[in-house]
């Protein structure tokens, strides 16, 4: 899976105050992340509120995004579930609509050994020909994958990656090396940690700015592939500079509000429980975008948000 490289971001979905997906502001977003330059797109992950939607509206997500992607980049699709069974409807969801590949975190809420979580993975690895990319996202499935494990799954045909969300750039450190002269691609998904994971040996970074500033990511990647490592880290620091004063908010009503400003979706609505942004924070994210220079649109007074 050489082709898997670069900037992959897990695309946010654009949602209507009824949380149905509103497919204007699906549609313009993915334009848009094409004509930054991304080298793929990945629906359904942490990012694209998999967690929260319908089934129906996960299908939305897919068929929208088969439709303008139409095979020019690479098509990721998250199927992550609580179940294998779960996982295996999705994995025939991905065929269905020609995805290149599919992002698997590990089983969630119930507590399971690492033997049950290779079994899951084992099994997946049966259902499909599509390769598979592990997903490692221990905040959000509280399953720490170790390295021995990654090695056995690595050893199946078609799983060919991980997708490294832990913020452990020692744990990025290890996987590369280990895996350093197998055919098995890593992918940084800590946004403040891309820049060094690329110079290690990282092929690329899926990273939820990325739908907000993805010509920072795909000018921080450039500049690691021609060996510019200065002009890297201050992409790099600027990404950073962004991510800081994200954390003061809920990120995702924040990564939203943020699409909306750039006039890249016509709604920016966040899936419930998430909270909705108060005005004080409208005000400090708004200046935060000005201030960073984040390019807005014109006129942007007020935010679109519920």
């Amino acid at each position: 899976m050489t082709t898997l490289r670069g900037i992959i971001p897990p695309v946010a979905t654009p949602l209507d105050e009824q949380e149905r997906v509103h497919e204007a502001s699906l549609r313009k977003l993915l334009r848009h992340l094409q004509q930054a330059g991304v080298h793929g797109l990945f629906l359904l992950g942490s990012t694209g509120e998999f967690a929260h939607l319908t089934d129906a509206e996960k299908q939305r997500v897919l068929d929208i995004a088969a439709e303008e992607v139409a095979g020019k980049i690479p098509l990721l699709v998250g199927a992550t579930e609580a179940g294998t069974k779960r996982c295996v409807f999705w994995l025939k969801e991905a065929e269905r609509v020609g995805a290149t590949a599919v992002v698997i975190a590990p089983p969630f809420y119930y507590p399971l050994s690492d033997d049950e979580v290779e079994r899951h993975f084992r099994s997946l690895a049966e259902e499909t020909a599509l390769p598979l990319l592990l997903y490692h996202i221990p905040s959000a499935t509280k399953v720490r994958m170790s390295l021995p494990l990654i090695e056995r799954l690595a050893d199946l045909p078609n799983i060919v990656g991980l997708k490294d969300s832990s913020g452990d750039l020692a744990f990025v450190f290890a996987v590369l090396d280990q895996m350093r002269d197998r055919p098995f691609v890593v992918f940084q998904g800590h946004d403040n940690a891309l820049a060094p994971a690329l110079l290690y040996g990282a092929h690329g970074g899926i990273n939820s700015l990325a739908n907000l500033v993805p010509e920072w990511f795909v000018h921080l990647y450039a500049a690691v592939q021609q060996g510019a490592m200065e002009e890297a880290m201050a992409w790099q620091r600027r990404i950073n500079a962004l991510s800081v004063e994200m954390q003061s908010l809920p990120f995702l009503p924040a990564l939203k509000a943020g699409l909306w400003a750039r006039g890249w979706v016509e709604k920016g609505w966040a899936s419930k429980p998430f909270r909705p942004l108060t005005e004080g924070e409208q005000r400090r994210w708004r200046e935060t975008l000005h201030r960073l220079d984040v390019p807005i649109k014109e006129g942007c007074k007020e935010w679109e948000s519920p």
